[in-house]
């Protein structure tokens, strides 16, 4: 009786210590149990993010062990909201956007730096008598969604112009039919679409951003704090093959514009090849610009330079530590000691 008393114990024990082992497993393991992840682009299928497309059709990221859906953002979202909100592991954004939300929110972390240079123009018609920047003033102008206002409110304060704003979604229409003087555009994107349309270069006016010392990258891959200290292996993996995606979208053009054609038809978006060749073309110039820059890295200098121009212009009230908003995960984390914490 006693031996079969001791048996019974000796079972519940090991039960027992069975399920707790299980169960500190579990909780310790958590972060490693998750096998899926999601990237969120921060607009509609087209060439912009034909490197993330063909890093998917290429099984890159799968045979980086990671499995990643591809989601697109709806126009009525805010891509960051959808970050925040937990929808999303990963997203795509503008370096000044991320900036403002680190300063803001604080969370937000830059894991690659995708564009490397500014896409972001003025155009404007040359018969508004609009010659110079200043003429602007007083002008209306074509203004996008609140994702992408920064670096053009930005421009905007820096020289003092006061504009009447008109929102602008996802056409050109409201600038070709002179509803508005001015309207921001990407070099990549809505330029060609405008000169698409039929206008001539010699009937538009353009200030290219860069011209006047706002030449911010744009496009880079962000996500939570917790996200990255929980899965940095899958961060560098994601970063490492979606810049292999890059460089085999410009290594196989043709085949690259049939996979961008798949991803418009999958949300019913009308393609144009020679719209998006162009687009194609631009984005090569703007991730690959040079041996000066280091493809899917935030230099130190670029960063510095971006968030004091936005604190100048009162978007940010203290500038980030580096280390704190960029992790280099394809060469390692900056040391923080070596930063000094700006405020305003």
């Amino acid at each position: 009786m006693r031996n079969n008393g001791l048996k019974i114990y000796s079972i519940c024990f090991f039960m027992l210590f069975s399920l707790t082992f299980l169960l500190t497993a579990e909780v310790n393991g958590a972060d490693e149990a998750k096998k899926s992840f999601t990237l969120t682009l921060q607009w509609l299928p087209q060439a912009q993010f034909a490197g993330y497309y063909v890093a998917m059709e290429k099984g890159y990221y799968k045979q980086a062990g990671i499995d990643l859906k591809l989601l697109h953002k709806p126009a009525q979202e805010s891509i960051e909201d959808i970050l925040y909100q937990g929808k999303s592991d990963f997203i795509t954004s503008f370096l000044s956007s991320g900036i403002k939300l680190r300063a803001q929110k604080g969370l937000i972390v830059n894991i690659g730096q995708i564009s490397q240079r500014s896409a972001l123009m003025f155009v404007a018609h040359k018969d508004s008598k609009i010659t110079r920047l200043e003429d602007i003033n007083g002008k209306r102008l074509g203004l996008w969604p609140v994702d992408f206002q920064v670096m053009p409110l930005a421009l905007l304060k820096k020289y003092n112009l006061k504009t009447e704003t008109i929102p602008v979604v996802n056409d050109v229409d409201l600038f070709l039919w002179h509803g508005v003087d001015v309207m921001t555009v990407m070099w990549y994107n809505e330029y060609h679409q405008i000169l698409d349309a039929g206008i001539n270069e010699d009937e538009l006016v353009t200030f290219f951003f860069s011209d006047y010392n706002m030449d911010i990258p744009e496009d880079g891959i962000y996500c939570l704090e917790n996200t990255y200290k929980n899965n940095p292996d899958i961060c560098k993996k994601l970063v490492i093959a979606t810049l292999k995606g890059w460089r085999e979208a410009f290594k196989d053009r043709q085949n690259t514009l049939k996979i961008v054609r798949k991803y418009c038809a999958q949300m019913h978006l009308q393609f144009n090849a020679a719209h998006q060749s162009w687009m194609l073309d631009k984005m090569e110039e703007l991730i690959f610009p040079g041996r000066d820059y280091e493809p899917g890295v935030l230099s130190p200098k670029v960063y510095k330079e971006t968030a004091k121009k936005l604190m100048m212009m009162d978007f940010i009230k203290k500038i980030p530590r580096y280390s704190d908003f960029y992790k280099n995960v394809l060469n390692g984390d900056t040391e923080p000691e070596q930063e000094e914490n700006v405020k305003k």
